[in-house]
């Protein structure tokens, strides 16, 4: 966009800073019910309504008394917006964006809610090759991940199942609780999946499917405002790509964690944490079939099982028996299971035309849907002429950032992300208990690194789901005039429920 552009918006917003409206443009309704992302946008209409924008809804498996967290909070939603939600997006086929929905938490609330549309990415598009080719991938590879994760419970071995306990924390992004009782009968684990199709198979709700390279949408009702959707990119190299590179910095680490991770690349070369194209050996047991002597053989099938008593289970062939070494590529599943998904997010940017505003949400956004936004471009009107709207530009004028994946290491870039968002208005949330992440093995959620960055980069003004508003003393790096402003525009529900941002 040009300098002329670029100021005419500066003036604008001056302008509209200046004579406040009788309501909010808009609420941002922050739950902070788990580590899980559920996020209500209220948009203020011409004619004194509100357009209700809600993005994901749901909790992590280790959440203590989930059900009812969920239906406390789908209550609340069903208030808020006055029983009517104009558009839910669905960024991602992971349980704790998508358990809301499920008939085990808050379907049956939902059921009672008007709903206008669900907004899904391309990869759920039916018509789209790609998307049918990544959803069977994912649903085999949860099956398999499962399957190795039910063997090591089993095992005798006490390391065996430790292990087991860590991959039950990825099965958990299914909904997953135990390999053993999903895996019963032979029915394929899909609960996770069905909460996710909950609202395309609702009738008399309409379904879209976003691509990045479409241009941006209006909210009906709402005044200068269009919708960017950024992602998931359209390259199945970036999908696949989840760790940053070695090289490049691509995200806040901690000081010598690079060279570690080198290390260990060069020590065990494509498996380590450095490898980006998340293959897997042609004959590991993750395909479609074990083939011995060359010949496809059905996981589960009689046919493997005589293979299997033929051969390891036969007297005096225990010389044959690897134990559990056949799952040592669980782990390298569970990660590139997880990472892949999380690269298929819907990630969308709303913007005030008038203002030049932008507010971000990346759901879980790693490495390659955050390069994808590199180079997408946008002809948009405006009152001059026609301008150029890039994906690095929207970044620039972030005032409010949804911190992706719960804060975690990789899925906040560094110089192409946060260092783009420079914005002296920046806010930021991020969806996470601390102590549910540790309850997950999930150590170092948030990032350390990442928050504090985070909390220089937003003066302060920086919210977590487990704390509280930040005080005075936390935000002494903004101008007085500043601090009041935003003490003024954020709220904290008395029993802890929510935060809700307001934007004039």
């Amino acid at each position: 966009m040009g300098t002329s552009a670029t100021a005419k918006r500066t003036t604008a917003r001056t302008a509209a800073k200046v004579k406040k409206p009788a309501e909010p443009r808009l609420r941002i309704r922050l739950y902070a019910h788990g580590l899980g992302d559920c996020l209500l946008l209220r948009f203020a209409k011409s004619d004194g309504t509100t357009f209700n924008v809600l993005i994901d809804c749901g909790i992590i498996t280790v959440a203590s008394g989930a059900a009812a967290t969920m239906k406390s909070v789908v209550d609340d939603i069903a208030t808020a917006c006055g029983g009517r939600l104009d558009v839910v997006v669905m960024t991602h086929e992971h349980w704790d964006h998508a358990s809301g929905f499920s008939e085990q938490q808050a379907q049956s609330l939902f059921d009672r809610i008007d709903i206008g549309e669900v907004w899904y990415g391309w990869t759920e598009d039916p018509q789209n090759d790609l998307g049918k080719r990544l959803r069977k991938e994912r649903a085999d590879k949860v099956q398999a991940l499962a399957m190795a994760t039910l063997a090591l419970e089993r095992s005798p071995s006490l390391a065996a199942q430790e292990r087991a306990k860590g991959l039950a924390s990825m099965l958990g992004f299914f909904g997953v609780e135990r390999a053993s009782t999903d895996l019963a009968a032979g029915q394929p684990i899909q609960r996770t999946r069905s909460a996710f199709d909950y609202l395309m198979k609702r009738r008399g709700v309409k379904t879209r499917y976003l691509y990045p390279d479409k241009a941006p949408m209006p909210l009906r009702g709402v005044e200068q405002a269009r919708v960017f959707v950024l992602g998931p990119p359209q390259d199945e190299s970036l999908i696949k790509k989840s760790a940053p590179g070695m090289k490049g910095r691509e995200v806040y680490e901690l000081a010598a964690e690079a060279n570690v991770a080198m290390s260990l690349g060069a020590a065990f070369g494509r498996m380590a944490v450095g490898d980006d194209t998340g293959a897997l050996c042609n004959d590991c047991p993750f395909d479609a079939g074990v083939k011995p002597g060359g010949t496809t053989v059905p996981r589960g099938s009689r046919e493997l099982d005589a293979l299997i008593a033929a051969t390891w289970n036969k007297e005096g062939q225990e010389w044959r028996r690897i134990e559990d070494d056949w799952t040592q590529a669980a782990e390298t599943l569970a990660l590139n299971l997880d990472t892949h998904t999380n690269n298929t997010c819907v990630v969308l940017a709303f913007e005030f035309e008038d203002t030049g505003e932008v507010f971000l949400f990346p759901a879980d956004a790693q490495v390659g849907n955050w390069l994808s936004w590199q180079d997408l471009r946008w002809r948009v009107k405006s009152p001059g002429g026609s301008v150029e709207v890039t994906g690095p530009e929207l970044l620039s004028r972030t005032v409010f950032y949804k911190v992706g994946h719960h804060g975690s290491h990789n899925a906040t870039l560094r110089t192409l992300g946060l260092e783009q968002m420079t914005s002296e208005d920046l806010v930021a949330f991020i969806p996470v208990f601390k102590e549910q992440a540790v309850k997950n093995r999930w150590m170092n959620m948030p990032f350390a690194p990442l928050v504090n960055r985070l909390k220089e980069k937003t003066g302060g003004r920086l919210l977590q789901s487990d704390g509280k508003i930040p005080t005075e003393r936390q935000l002494s790096g903004l101008s007085s005039a500043a601090r009041q402003r935003f003490l003024a525009s954020v709220q904290r529900h008395p029993r802890g429920l929510y935060f809700e941002c307001s934007f004039d």
